[in-house]
């Protein structure tokens, strides 16, 4: 086999998991023989790409999206390289240099293999994009879903191949120099807790629950202290924090280091690391354990037993098993704390790194797919599909997802509710509706089709002037067809608004937990069932709303929205004065109702912007689930518009692109 001349497109070299990659990879692609061009503009980084012998190309990346002189002139700088170093296949990684190699490779004809990193690309940019690429890697099975279902790109173009992993480099030592610990001033029999990410998205969310549940340790452990590494635009607000905690205890039980460009002696020197995808790799790698939480939520302690269930879901970054809570953080780490057979565990869950994550075999599933690309044998003549990675089977009784399976992360709680009705909390649906009658009927179908039981109906009846209390009727003849579901109907004596028939109801209801609805919208037939099974198993949270669609006459006919955001997005969105929860999707416990009361008669048309941002700033932890489980129905008599003008300050990031 002639040896290859690869040209790596990364936009910039800065601190993170793509940017290691390809270091990684560019490393071994020499080893094997080919040779390697990185085109990029530099950053932290470059320093270590030049050492490792690899040839650095300037190119002028300035943003995610190239335009006018600066695409030109990228698309002169590329030209230039391939010309220099007779490319024969040029791999992408992120969406500049993605757009730039696109028009090149169409001008020259050489093949693209772009690398997906995440689901963080501008999907309407990518698809417009990722047509031209002879294949795509999928750096876990998520991404690989996503690319599938959401992009619209072939499967049979799709191989799952993760980030590698230099197993000699990341390994443990016998005799660590203890250099992390003494720049923090951490003694050795201290218990040290290392959270090692990108200060920014639903990973700062993690850092948080770290602090909250070390705090709590520390009443028991006297000797646990927690290092956070990493910065980003969340880091002044960590740093806040962590100078708190630290006043409160009058010692430094919290410490900030910064980023690092290479987290080596922090794994070393670290009795647990809190990480995700590549970092959990590296520390898994070097015989610790880890914690798996990332921007998607929370796994937990990696285990012999669940490693294949957390590659599945790329260890917290790309899908989740659970939300992050900050007692799901302090249990894990007790539970360390407490275990005396935990290096027996992570010598077996290094050597399971080792067989499947090394950057050896990785970069072999690599080059298998320039060959096929180029249509070149491999040296062993086997194909591409016998070479794609994957985990064995015995590693977990887990099934392994296929690229076509799309599963939602409420699916992974699916076990929690196994109860008999009698011993699952009452459930009680508010449904203020004034003059509703034709849309009320399909309300209550979509109430009574639900999963879950018990359920109690409230419906306020605003005073209407139409055959709302006929459609009730209809409703309780057919009762015992609806075992353990209860409809109560209260029609006020005078017309008292939105806000008053929502709180009446709120006061009325009897459930322990409280469910919101439209009286014009539809819920998903799983909705209070999903919602009521995360409140069980998240203690920590006391409001949960869901996804959802629009639509006008025919519920099978539904358009996307961008109004929910989830995680830590919930409360920076409120912060800045901005709505991210559909109010009719809500659940919420009992305990919320009594501490903040009922809705707001001082902001007409944004009660329940007020409502969620009232609970937040009373230290109610709200998220959203990311299944589509409740339908908006939009017509003209619909009260939001009404209140058109003063919501839509409110809800101004409503029509952005989905991130």
């Amino acid at each position: 086999m002639q040896p290859l001349k690869i040209l790596m497109i990364v936009d910039s070299l800065g601190i993170g998991g793509t940017e290691t990659h390809t270091l990684a990879i560019s490393k071994e692609l020499i080893k094997r023989g080919h040779t390697v061009v990185v085109g990029t503009s530099g950053g932290p980084l470059t320093a270590e790409f030049i050492k490792a012998g690899i040839v650095i190309e300037e190119m002028s990346f300035q943003n995610d999206n190239p335009l006018f002189k600066n695409y030109t002139q990228l698309l002169d700088q590329l030209r230039a390289i391939i010309d220099r170093h007779q490319i024969d296949l040029i791999h992408t990684h992120l969406i500049a240099g993605l757009k730039v190699a696109v028009q090149v490779s169409q001008e020259r004809l050489i093949p693209i293999v772009h690398t997906a990193h995440g689901m963080f690309y501008p999907w309407r940019q990518l698809q417009s994009l990722i047509d031209n690429c002879e294949h795509v890697i999928a750096v876990s099975h998520p991404t690989a879903n996503w690319i599938k279902n959401r992009i619209g790109y072939p499967q049979k173009q799709i191989s799952i191949i993760p980030n590698g992993i230099d197993v000699e480099h990341y390994s443990p030592k016998t005799e660590p120099e203890r250099s992390f610990r003494r720049e923090l001033g951490v003694a050795d029999s201290d218990f040290l807790v290392t959270t090692v990410s990108r200060i920014a998205w639903g990973k700062t969310q993690i850092i948080e629950d770290a602090i909250a549940a070390v705090e709590q340790l520390q009443k028991k452990y006297k000797n646990l202290k927690l290092a956070v590494v990493g910065s980003g635009p969340d880091s002044p607000f960590i740093r806040a924090l962590a100078a708190m905690v630290n006043k409160r205890h009058d010692q430094e039980i919290i410490l900030m280091t910064g980023a690092l460009l290479d987290p080596l002696e922090a794994y070393r020197d670290s009795d647990l690391i809190i990480g995700t995808a590549r970092v959990a790799l590296e520390a898994m790698s070097c015989e610790k354990p880890v914690i798996a939480a990332g921007n998607s939520g929370y796994v937990g302690l990696i285990t012999p037993d669940n490693f294949m269930q957390a590659w599945k879901v790329y260890f917290g970054d790309h899908d989740f098993l659970a939300y992050s809570t900050a007692s799901h953080v302090y249990r894990d780490i007790e539970s360390v704390l407490t275990n005396t057979d935990i290096s027996d565990q992570t010598k077996a869950v290094r050597k399971l790194t080792i067989d499947n994550f090394s950057v050896a075999r990785v970069t072999e599933q690599i080059e298998a797919v320039y060959l096929q690309v180029l249509n070149v044998e491999a040296k062993d003549g086997g194909t591409i599909q016998e070479l794609i990675i994957d985990l064995p089977e015995q590693t977990s009784k887990a099934a392994s997802p296929s690229v076509e399976e799309k599963t939602a992360p409420e699916e992974h709680e699916r076990e929690a509710l196994t109860d008999t009705p009698a011993h699952l909390p009452l459930v009680s649906v508010v449904i203020p509706t004034y003059n509703r009658a034709e849309y009320l009927h399909e309300c209550l179908q979509g109430l009574y089709e639900q999963t879950y039981r018990p359920l109690e109906i409230v419906v306020i009846d605003d005073c209407s002037t139409d055959h709302t209390a006929d459609v009730i009727r209809d409703w309780r003849k057919r009762a015992q067809d609806y075992p353990a579901v209860a409809l109560r109907y209260h029609k006020l004596p005078r017309n008292v608004g939105f806000a008053h028939a929502v709180s009446i109801g709120y006061f009325l209801a009897q459930g322990e937990f409280i469910a919101n609805h439209d009286s014009d919208d539809i819920s998903h037939p799983e909705r209070i069932e999903k919602q009521v099974r995360f409140l069980l198993m998240n203690n920590d949270y006391d409001l949960v709303g869901t996804n959802y669609e629009s639509f006008t006459t025919n519920i099978k006919q539904t358009k996307k929205t961008y109004l929910v955001r989830y995680d830590h997005n919930i409360i920076k969105c409120y912060r800045e004065g901005n709505h991210c929860v559909c109010f009719g999707s809500v659940m919420f416990r009992r305990q919320v109702l009594d501490k903040i009361g009922g809705l707001t008669t001082y902001m007409v048309g944004a009660e329940d912007y007020e409502y969620i941002a009232r609970a937040i700033t009373q230290g109610f932890n709200v998220q959203n689930l990311r299944s589509v489980l409740y339908y908006y129905r939009s017509h003209d008599q619909q009260r939001s518009r009404e209140f058109y003008s003063l919501r839509s300050a409110l809800t101004s990031h409503e029509k952005e692109m989905a991130p």
